[in-house]
């Protein structure tokens, strides 16, 4: 089960459905076609970069957070992420 998975790197993918990952430790999802992350909230390492991702208000769990390049422009939930890489204006 990939679900299960530590490390999981679906980059460069055609990936859209990712549901059933909340569990992996550490993903990385960036140039994919993921646009729902509502269920990756107990990831602890999450990269997300150039997605068409926009909201991550889920996120907050998340110890590590990369939305460069994502359409995301509230990250006002995102108070316990330790590291966030993002172009945002805060």
């Amino acid at each position: 089960m990939l679900g299960n998975a530590h490390t999981l790197n679906l980059s460069n993918t055609k990936v859209t459905d990712v549901s059933m990952l909340g569990n992996v430790y550490e993903l990385n999802l960036s140039y994919t076609l993921v646009e729902d992350v509502s269920t990756l909230g107990n990831v602890h390492t999450l990269d997300l970069y150039n997605t068409n991702v926009s909201d991550v208000s889920m996120l907050g769990n998340v110890h590590e957070l990369n939305i460069l390049y994502t359409k995301v422009t509230d990250i006002s939930m995102l108070g316990n992420v330790y590291k966030l890489d993002t172009f945002i204006k805060l």
